[in-house]
């Protein structure tokens, strides 16, 4: 297993060395085109990563790239300046090395804090890796490009954990159900798989959150406010309101009480499109 070590984003490409990064102004950089509906903070480093919140016609996107390229998410223990911790899901988002924030709004809050951003997987995990980033100091332009999408700018559910491990199947429904047979029967027995109701998701880029109460999700809202109207979101509200969710192996119903958990659709591959900055 190989773990890849950045300091500061000035990543070694290839070769798993940690360099130093200049340091970032005081705020993140910012950009906005109303003709292309288009705001984005971004902060760059010496050696050419950059870390890019964007909206684009009304949709949160938060992406890293540079990282160490691989299909599957990266789930990581973050931690800020402050001592404030959380759990993150990055997904590829096309581009080698490029991933995509799974909770946009939550993570580009967390990121609010400034200073030292500590990123780490966990034990075992592929692909591991651990790093830093020299976040600006200043979080004004993150607000800016929030604000323009219609995403709150706090939030008191960031202050909740994530969920650890619930599932939306039972564990027990997965196994095939008894096969019948008369005593006297010679016909092979046959396997009833037990109904699948029809999944009810929300686009990717629209969340809805629950909080875990006695293992069923409760208060779930849209993450994007001012999406939550939508026909599509009240649907997917309607359906995950009360649902019972199960606990997934090494996990228990103690670990996710009063826990956030986070739903959206399918994946979706996302393109950054950078305005270069004029020096």
């Amino acid at each position: 297993m190989k773990t890849v070590t950045f300091a500061g984003l000035a990543m070694t490409a290839g070769l798993g060395l940690a360099t130093t990064a200049a340091a970032q102004d005081d705020d993140w950089e910012f950009q906005h085109d109303p003709a292309q509906n288009i705001a984005i903070a971004a902060a760059r480093y010496d050696a050419g990563q950059m870390i890019v919140v964007q909206c684009r016609d009304g949709k949160l996107t938060a992406v890293v790239t540079g990282l160490p390229a691989s299909a599957e998410p990266l789930r990581l223990n973050a931690a800020r300046a402050d001592g404030r911790s959380d759990q993150q899901t990055w997904t590829a988002a096309g581009a080698a090395g490029a991933y995509r924030s799974n909770a946009p709004g939550r993570d580009v809050r967390f990121m609010k804090g400034g200073g030292l951003y500590s990123v780490q997987t966990a034990d075992g995990a592929e692909p591991s890796f651990r790093g830093a980033f020299d976040l600006p100091t200043q979080s004004a332009n993150l607000d800016r490009v929030l604000t323009t999408c219609g995403w709150s700018t706090t939030d008191d559910r960031d202050a909740l954990g994530i969920a650890p491990g619930v599932s939306l199947t039972d564990p027990e429904a997965r196994r095939p159900a008894r096969r019948q047979r008369s005593a006297l029967s010679r016909a092979p027995r046959r396997e009833v798989e037990p109904p699948v109701g029809a999944p009810v998701t929300p686009p990717a880029e629209q969340l809805v959150s629950c909080v875990v109460r006695d293992m069923h999700l409760k208060d779930c809202r849209a993450e994007h406010q001012a999406s939550a109207a939508r026909p599509d979101i009240v649907r997917a509200l309607r359906f995950y309101e009360d649902r019972e969710v199960y606990a997934t192996e090494g996990s228990d119903a103690a670990a996710n009480e009063g826990k956030v958990v986070f739903l959206n659709g399918p994946q979706i591959v996302v393109t950054v499109d950078y305005i270069g900055r004029a020096d």
